[in-house]
């Protein structure tokens, strides 16, 4: 058993990536309870999918806003970026939108407005603390049971733990968390506002969501949208740079042979757009991503520019 799984499990660090112009990514979009969401029949095309974009530092927004306007999907970082007359106009509804703990936007690209992605014959959502494996056939309808037993304390699961909960659901409680992200703490985000209405956001991420995994670093700015008396954060694009040099540690997960080492990274992003994102190492797999990563030391340096405020540029470094 443990073969077969590690057969299907996959992991890149930043310096093991090569652009193959010939590489095609295989995708293919299917509907899940009247919404479309990326589908992958091998783990393997999941991974063309995110390698490819990660080699040619593809700006996700603008690929979310191509998915959309085709009618593909709308990726749910393309939903997380939409005042209210936008959502309206695309059907999503403000209450049945999930909430996704991750400032890593190419897990946020992968997932579709309901926070899913199909792999093989299984469906991945993401929604609160919670990542719910269940067969497409069966549908999602345990889920509702789960949380209401959950919410009643009928049932106990611990960050860190799956729980079994059906046939068809398994529920896997993440312990990736935002909480206290105003500070400056190991893998957190900082503001630097170039006035009341524009603010960079410097970010360290790292996560795991059982089939996905990675870490990296992230620049962008943010503008306050505001209608009648609601106001949001929406990302602008501009000139964002980063710098980082730091080290992390790998570990495997349950059921792969024991890893455990440090490595490092360092490099830098300089781009007019909507995120100058680095992902050091990323991992996924079916139904367990082999490794998890843990930031150990360093730093990185975030620049923005806003050129019609004063000051027109911001900037801040973040320890790990």
């Amino acid at each position: 058993m443990l073969i077969v799984v590690a057969l299907v499990a996959i992991s890149c660090k930043e310096e093991e990536i090569v652009s193959n112009p010939n590489e095609e990514t295989v995708e293919t979009v299917k509907k899940h309870e009247g919404k479309p969401m990326l589908h992958f029949d091998r783990v393997e095309e999941l991974q063309s999918f995110i390698k490819e974009r990660v080699a040619s530092e593809t700006d996700y927004l603008e690929e979310a806003k191509v998915f959309s306007e085709r009618g593909t999907y709308n990726p749910l970082l393309l939903v997380y970026n939409l005042d209210q007359r936008e959502a309206e106009a695309l059907g999503v509804e403000e209450k049945s939108i999930p909430t996704v703990a991750s400032n890593d936007d190419m897990l946020l690209l992968m997932l579709n407005e309901n926070g899913e992605i199909g792999i093989e014959d299984k469906i991945y959502r993401i929604d609160g603390e919670f990542v719910y494996t269940y067969t497409a056939s069966s549908g999602s309808g345990d889920i509702n049971n789960f949380i209401e037993q959950y919410q009643s304390g009928k049932l106990k699961i611990r960050r860190g733990e799956t729980l079994e909960f059906s046939k068809s659901l398994t529920v896997f409680m993440h312990e990736n968390t935002q909480e206290n992200e105003e500070f400056v703490t190991k893998s957190q985000t900082n503001y630097q506002y170039f006035s009341s209405n524009y603010r960079m956001k410097a970010r360290q991420f790292d996560g795991f969501w059982g089939f996905y995994s990675s870490i990296g670093a992230s620049t962008k700015v943010e503008e306050r949208k505001k209608f009648l008396w609601w106001s949001w954060w929406k990302t602008a694009k501009t000139d964002n740079r980063l710098e980082y040099d730091m080290a992390f540690e790998v570990r495997s997960t349950p059921g792969f042979p024991p890893v455990n080492f440090v490595t490092s990274a360092s490099g830098s992003r300089y781009c007019n757009c909507n995120n100058a994102q680095r992902t050091f190492a990323w991992s996924v797999g079916f139904p367990w991503a082999p490794e998890r990563y843990i930031p150990l030391e360093g730093q990185s340096r975030h620049w923005a520019h806003w050129y019609t405020t004063n000051p027109n540029t911001v900037s801040v470094t973040l320890q790990y």
